[in-house]
């Protein structure tokens, strides 16, 4: 392979797989006054009860206009009982808002309300996924199962939705006692949902650096990341497929962590550090590049590269959430090193095991706590 071709390939690689961090994100949230549309809001978002994204109404009907979240200039919340009360309100941004609503959520509380079909067919019209949530089902705690479920069903012959998801997101009222227990339940449900929903639109990372914790985001940029290369092992030109999916992801990282955009040179430039810490591997891959297909050159090829590009992902996001800048090159070889070191059991994973959603996570989850 030519520098000119690897060029090429890179680039358009590159091209395809890079997120639009120029993006944006529309979410409106309606629901009647003291559904608890603020508690959800800070439970999605994984706030703490001393560090709330919205405010809690101490008393019902507190909040009775619409209230605007901007997270930053990517992500917009809108918590309302309706849409007509943002049209009412009448401004540029509600106006742009009101034309490109991606998400919808609509939080119920209680029995089944046909009053509130008109706002949820409105929300429907206007945005591109809508997701129901029964808020408050603590409230059938101390009942039969039964009567959930029925309740669950009724919601769903009234509104005419498919699904009705159950949450409690019991605790951020300011007047609930520091001492009581938060009880948040179904909530990683609507989240895995939301995230699922904003990957397909390419989307998911302008929402998940504004979660608290962002392990799980984190760890599945790395799953991904070590998939991809795992199938690149075997493409001819194999070594400027890997590297942008090794640029993609440290970019994503870097996004995720520090909200700031990490251009491609500067993502880049950090490869040869790591190079210099393994150059025998980085030679090899290099070289097989230049080589037809080969079965047991590929294998050893997939290996190597899985191992690098885990010891790379796990190095960048070690740095990052801990505070560090990637400028520090001696912090970034010896990280890297012991990411390597920890990382080397998964060099005989099949793409069927990289490829496990599930599996792939726990085991970078434990690699990663090796740390």
């Amino acid at each position: 392979m030519q520098q000119n071709d690897f060029d090429k390939f890179f680039n358009r690689a590159h091209e395809d797989k890079s997120p639009n961090f120029d993006e944006h994100i529309n979410v409106a949230v309606v629901g009647k006054v003291s559904a608890g549309k603020s508690s959800l809001l800070n439970a999605i978002l994984e706030r703490g009860r001393s560090d709330p994204l919205a405010k809690v109404g101490a008393h019902s009907g507190v909040t009775t206009k619409i209230t605007a979240y901007k997270l930053d200039k990517h992500v917009l919340i809108i918590d309302c009982p309706g849409l007509d009360d943002v049209r009412a309100e009448n401004s540029e941004e509600t106006k742009e808002f009101l034309d490109s609503i991606d998400l919808g959520l609509f939080v119920i509380t209680g029995s089944a309300d046909a009053s509130q079909k008109s706002n949820y067919d409105d929300l429907k019209r206007n945005c591109k996924k809508v997701m129901v949530i029964l808020n408050k089902i603590d409230e059938w705690d101390d009942l039969e199962e039964s009567a959930y479920e029925s309740v669950v069903s009724q919601w769903k012959e009234v509104l005419g939705a498919n699904k009705v998801y159950g949450t409690c997101t019991k605790g951020y009222d300011p007047k609930m006692r520091q001492s009581a227990p938060m009880d948040i339940r179904g909530v990683d449900e609507v989240k895995g949902d939301i995230f699922d929903f904003l990957e397909k639109v390419g989307k998911s990372i302008l929402f998940a650096r504004h979660l608290k914790n962002k392990e799980k985001y984190a760890i599945g940029i790395i799953a991904t990341a070590l998939a991809a290369v795992a199938g690149e092992a075997f493409i001819p030109g194999s070594a400027a497929y890997i590297t942008a999916t090794q640029v993609v992801a440290i970019t994503s990282l870097h996004y995720l962590y520090t909200g700031q955009i990490l251009n491609k040179s500067s993502a880049l430039s950090l490869l040869p550090q790591f190079a210099g810490q393994s150059i025998g591997m980085t030679a090899f891959l290099w070289a097989k590049s230049f080589l037809p297909p080969t079965l047991v050159l590929d294998l050893a090829a997939m290996g190597i590269a899985v191992v690098i590009t885990f010891a790379m992902l796990a190095t960048v996001k070690w740095i990052l959430e801990n505070g560090h800048p990637l400028e520090q090159g001696d912090m970034l070889k010896d990280t890297f090193n012991d990411f390597k070191k920890v990382g080397s059991e998964l060099k005989d994973m099949s793409i069927d095991d990289l490829k496990n959603k599930h599996n792939i996570y726990e085991l970078i989850k434990r690699l990663l706590a090796k740390q």
